[in-house]
């Protein structure tokens, strides 16, 4: 009898052991899988998208708005503003991040029947006989004034990929953080206060990437 009772209770000891063993095996392993590939696949496509905006032939367009200019809202769209003219069945598009602060509203302004001078690229001087591609602008104006210069374009629009960029690397950066250990949510959340904080003032005071 005592023997059963000893062979029960090493077998207890053993089973409790086995348990506690594959607990702490568990908590030790706080690898997730998921969010290391996702953030390294963000990682290196942030990294390695290094292309600036490619300065182009461009030739000057003098044209007549079909209609009031139109602002594109949604974050998915790659575009500003759009529009269409008298001369031209095309659509033309301002991309995102090419209007220098502080002229957005004079081009939200633009109406039908007023006349204004663009600058497009060579190649897409060739798409406009069918009328079936989108023109992107890369300069324009009104009665000689410039509303957003070629220069303010090319400028503004490496600014707006670098800021992808750092956006795109944060993200990275911080689900590979959560992926390889458990990082508390009030950690994350101050983290990435802080970084939302350093953009606005940056915004703000239009340094480094503004």
């Amino acid at each position: 009898m005592s023997g059963y009772l000893f062979r029960t209770s090493l077998s207890r000891q053993t089973l409790a052991v086995i348990l506690t063993t594959n607990k702490v095996t568990k908590q030790k392993s706080n690898t997730n899988w998921y969010f290391l590939l996702a953030g390294a696949l963000i990682l290196y496509f942030g990294l390695t998208n290094n292309q600036s905006t490619e300065q182009s032939e461009l030739k000057k367009l003098t044209v007549e708005l079909h209609n009031d200019i139109t602002n594109v809202k949604g974050r998915r769209s790659s575009v500003d503003y759009k529009f269409w003219t008298k001369e031209y069945k095309n659509q033309f598009n301002i991309l995102n991040g090419s209007i220098t602060r502080g002229k957005h509203q004079q081009i939200a302004d633009l109406k039908g029947g007023q006349v204004v001078e663009l600058y497009i690229t060579t190649a897409d001087l060739k798409n406009l006989s069918d009328g079936k591609e989108d023109i992107d602008v890369m300069g324009i104006s009104q009665n000689g004034i410039p509303l957003m210069t070629t220069d303010e374009f090319y400028h503004n629009r490496d600014l707006y990929k670098v800021r992808l960029k750092i956006f795109s690397i944060f993200t990275a950066l911080m689900l590979i953080l959560n992926g390889l250990t458990n990082i508390p949510n009030k950690i994350n959340y101050i983290i990435i206060g802080v970084f939302i904080g350093v953009i606005i003032i940056m915004r703000m005071l239009e340094i480094v990437i503004y």
